[in-house]
Parts: C-alpha cells; structure tokens; sequence
C-alpha cells in the first residue's frame, strides 16, 4: 500500500525579485506561475542580426530545451551554425513515445519490444507516451510552438466523474465512482454549515449575507430547498443513479455517508488533483502522440540547416583558454570525433556532467552551483538514510506502466447504475497510484492506457524488480479499480522505470534536495563562459516541457544580447507539488 504524504500548499511557489529582474516582486497567488511564463517570453529581445556569424553552437542533448535552443537559434538569425548531438537513437529526450516495433532499453535489463496490435482503418498506430502525457492550457509557449508549427492538438481528459477511487479496506473493499465521493462530500459539508448559519456562530456577517450564504450552499451541496428538510442533503443525482434514467427516471444513488467518507481519507489520494492550477481543464495532446511536438521542432531546425547527429555519446567536454572555444569529445559507432563550439548548451541533466565537464575555468559561483547538485545526486546515491527512510535525489525516481486492451472493459460498463468510462485518470491506494484511460480515438477496438505511474520509494523499488514484476504489480492494483475482467484483459504490457533510463536517470529535477537552491540555482541560470545549461531542470516548471521551453528561450537570449536578464527566482517550487500534485 502506499505511503501516505503530506499535502503541500498549493500556491507556495515563487516570488520574482525586484532587483535581478527588473519586475516587482509578487505574493504567491494562482496567478504567478501564468505571470512568469509571460513576462519570461515578453522578455525575447531583438538581437543584433548575425551577432554569431562564423561561430558555432553545438547543443548537447536533442530533447525538448536542445531543439528549442537549436530553432531559436537560427530562427532569430543569430548567425552561427548549429549541431546537435544526442546520444540515443532519437530526438525527444524525456518526450517518448513507444509504438509497435519500439523498445524500451533501461540499463541492467533486458530490452522490451512494444507489441501493441494495430488495428485497421485507424487513423495512426497505437502508443504509449512513457514521459509527458499531457500540456495545460496555461503552457502557453509550447502551445504556441505547436499553433505555429501546425500540429493538430485534441482535448486531454483528466478527470472524468465516471473514474474510480480504490481505498484498500474502504467501501466494502471496492472502488467508488469519483462522483459519489466528490458530490456526496460536497452535501455533507453545505449541510454542516448550512446548520452552523442557523445560530448565532457568525457575527462578522449581516443577516442580509447569511440570507446569502445560504442560497450558495443550497445550491453547493445540492441541499434540499423546501420544507422541513430544507438545507439537509439527503442525496443528489450528482453522484450517479444505481438504474440509469431510460424509460424511467431512474434511481439516485444512495449517498456515501459522512463517517465513511471521513475514514476513507479518500483526499490521501490524488483525488483533488484535478483542482490544482496546473491540472484544471483545459489540458491538451497532440494527436498522434506527444512526440509529435518532437517530430515538429526536428522538421524546422533540420530545414534551417541544424546538423543532427544521433548515437553522439558525449564523453568528455574540455575548455581551451587560448582559443576560448570548448572542445566536446564523443564517440560515435567505434570512433571519438571531437567538435569544437563557441557556444555551448547542455541539455544533459546536470548530475550527468560530473566526470565528463571540465570546470576548472567557470566562476567560482556557478562551479559551486554544479558541485552543490552532484552532491545531491551522489550523496543520496544509495536512497536510503541510516534509519532506512527514503531519500529523494536530485533526479527523481519514477516509474510508469502501458497496457493495451479492448475498450470495452471500461467503454462498456456493466450494471444498471454505471456509466462509462471515457478519458481521465482513477486514484487508488495501490502501489500503481493511478490508471489513465486514453482521451482519444474512442471508436477504436483496441486503447492503450497506462497502467501505473508512481513516485519516490514505490518507484525505486519498482525499478529494481524486472519489468515483468512490475507488470505482475500492476495487474494486481488494476483488479482493485476495475475488477477480474479489467485486469485480466490487460494486454501487451510495458514497464519503464525513468532513473534506469540511460542518459537521463531520472524523471524531473528535485531542486528541493540541493542545499541553498535558490541560489545555486539563480547562479546556473546566467550561464557562464559562453555555456549554457537548458532543460526543465533549469526553470521554475520541472518535469513538464513548457519549463525545457523556457530555459532555452532565456539561454538563446543570453547569446543575443548579454546583457539580457534572466528572471531570478526567491522561491523554487517543490517539484512534488508541480509534477505529482501531491
């Protein structure tokens, strides 16, 4: 079962700072992660056209900040040429999407093949996106990439009043429709201080706005509004009917009562996830699968004349202070070439650089920057403290689970009182933390969900089992959300668990384990010598592609004109918040 966390505070994210960044400073509100992503990309300056000319930029890492470096590079007609080495086989990075005939390749285990079947007349092959799944409507400059870019987008459900809820040994030991515990809870709670505002238990109110008050909660909680039962919740259609209306009007649902609910603690889970800022409709995907942002950016740096260079394994990045260039050693297929670059941008995550960046030249700040975040990988490298508590590093364990299966299992739901289940994410206390069900393609056959997506000391221990347990794990918590048929008709699975991936070794950045973060992080963000870390692991949004965006945005423009000022931070947001919404 999992471990039950501590729910942080929404909105303790960050405040601008008034001297660095020329902004006032704000109080942290909904507003401010919106407000930094603006005022980051109103900051884009006009460069002096061909500042770079006869210069040469080399990108290390084609994930999502590397190519958006590369296309901002070039399209603002800096003047230098452009090369990109990443060391996989593809571009993307994090941004992974498995189709048939893919693999999966973590390190210490065997590879696995996507078997997923195709069906016919369908408009693209079945897929599982194995890192970002979804973009909010507030990552407003990925979102413009893709409007510019032409990349057709369709809606991305998270949340459904048709997903479930498992709570081991809650609800007679079975899942609940999310509307029940979400409506009932509601009721209960309108009813409780609709009671409360019929005493005298809110003297800073007028008569006149408890008159209000109430209004708002008959209408909150449902609560019936006549007679000798008015402001009591008795039940409500919100939360579902145990005969659907047909020919008949159906049967409401006995509600959830309130000590139930209460010993559930059913909120423990992610339930109210969908609430948070970054969760809230509207959410988006591309169709086809989330690489299509990759595929998009590759298209137009490779036509401005980017060179990509795939297998390009980095192994050594050396200063020459004579000439002030870097000189990057890599092999490729049996041989190490070597690239000299004027500029030079890292999209390797940062604990990756130790034994492979020379750093004796840097700054005395941003070297200190760089050692403070391979101390927090490499001290914590065991993941466990003395007294066996789980400690988090610098790149985060995740882990995540893809099935394919006949959409009926969940398309089709059975009993007079169930209703379908089309898109969103069901909670449970199970080790797999959550089931995904695919938002698109609804008339096909087949769909592929993923099955688990779990975090910190489930996800480590999942990545030291095979693949095969894992899945073995898997099926286990999906029969508790969805019942025997559910789970056994789960199909083709898949296991990733990110910090086994080569070259990553990771899902996201934890800054939270870096000590003085915020200063070690505001002393990366500048760059120095005329290199420059990108990623999501160097803006106020890891884990999430609009952050890569950002980074990239404010290291091009740093080249374009140096005195250009990237936005300092006086709070860094804890990842868990932003990434798992806990």
């Amino acid at each position: 079962m999992a471990t039950t966390k501590k729910r942080l505070s929404r909105y303790d994210f960050f405040k601008a700072n008034r001297r660095a960044s020329g902004w006032a400073a704000i109080s942290p509100t909904r507003g401010d992660i919106a407000e930094y992503l603006k005022r980051c990309r109103d900051k884009v300056v006009v460069p002096t056209k061909n500042i770079g000319k006869g210069k040469q930029a080399v990108i290390i890492g084609g994930g999502v900040a590397g190519l958006t470096s590369a296309y901002e590079l070039l399209v603002q007609e800096i003047g230098c040429s452009c090369v990109i080495l990443e060391a996989n086989q593809r571009v993307g990075g994090r941004n992974f999407t498995v189709r048939p005939g893919d693999t999966i390749a973590e390190e210490g285990f065997d590879a696995q093949m996507c078997n997923f079947e195709e069906e016919k007349d369908q408009p693209y092959e079945p897929y599982l996106n194995a890192g970002p799944g979804r973009i909010p409507s507030s990552h407003t400059n990925l979102l413009g990439y893709l409007r510019r870019f032409k990349v057709p987008i369709e809606v991305y459900v998270m949340n459904s009043g048709s997903n479930r809820t498992y709570i081991e040994n809650n609800f007679d030991d079975r899942s609940v429709p999310n509307r029940r515990l979400d409506n009932d809870t509601r009721g209960w709670i309108a009813q409780e201080l609709f009671r409360l505002l019929n005493g005298d238990n809110f003297p800073s109110l007028y008569s006149s706005e408890i008159e209000q008050f109430k209004k708002l909660l008959l209408k909150f909680g449902d609560l019936k509004n006549m007679g000798k039962d008015r402001g009591k919740y008795l039940d409500s259609d919100r939360s579902g009917y145990s005969h659907l209306p047909s020919i008949g009007p159906g049967e409401v649902e006995e509600p959830l009562q309130l000590d139930e609910l209460l010993a559930s603690e059913f909120w423990d889970t992610h339930f109210y996830q969908p609430q948070d800022f970054l969760w809230q409709p509207t959410l988006f995907q591309p169709v086809g699968g989330m690489d299509k942002v990759v595929d998009a950016f590759r298209e137009r740096v490779e036509k401005l004349g980017c060179d990509i260079r795939l297998g390009a394994v980095v192994n050594r990045i050396a200063w020459n202070g004579e000439t002030g260039k870097y000189s990057i050693y890599y092999d490729r297929g049996n041989e190490e070439e070597t690239i000299e670059a004027d500029y030079c941008f890292s999209n390797i995550p940062i604990p990756l650089l130790k034994g492979i960046l020379q750093d004796e030249h840097f700054d005395e700040k941003f070297r200190d920057a760089l050692h403070a975040v391979y101390r927090a990988q490499y001290s914590n490298s065991s993941n466990g403290s003395d007294d066996g508590e789980y400690q988090r590093k610098f790149l985060a364990d995740t882990t995540k689970v893809g099935w394919q299966a006949k959409r009926n299992l969940w398309q089709e739901a059975k009993g007079s009182g169930n209703v379908p289940i089309y898109g969103g994410i069901s909670w449970t206390t199970d080790e797999i933390d959550q089931i995904w069900y695919p938002s698109e393609n609804y008339h096909g056959e087949l769909g592929v969900l993923t099955g688990a997506y779990n975090f910190e000391d489930i996800a480590r221990d999942w990545g030291e089992q095979t693949p095969q347990e894992r899945l073995e794990l898997a099926r286990k918590g999906a029969k508790n959300l969805g019942g025997d048929d559910f789970a056994n008709g789960l199909q083709h699975g898949l296991a990733i668990a990110w910090q086994n991936m080569p070259y990553q070794k990771g899902g996201w950045a934890q800054w939270s384990t870096v000590d003085r973060q915020e200063y070690h992080f505001n002393n990366l963000t500048d760059g120095n010598k005329n290199f420059y870390i990108v990623g999501d692991q160097l803006s106020a949004l890891p884990g999430w592609q609009e952050g890569a965006i950002l980074s990239a945005i404010n290291a091009v423009n740093r080249v374009a004109d140096e005195k250009y000022i990237v936005p300092k931070l006086d709070k860094l947001p804890d990842t868990r918040l932003i990434v798992q919404g806990i």
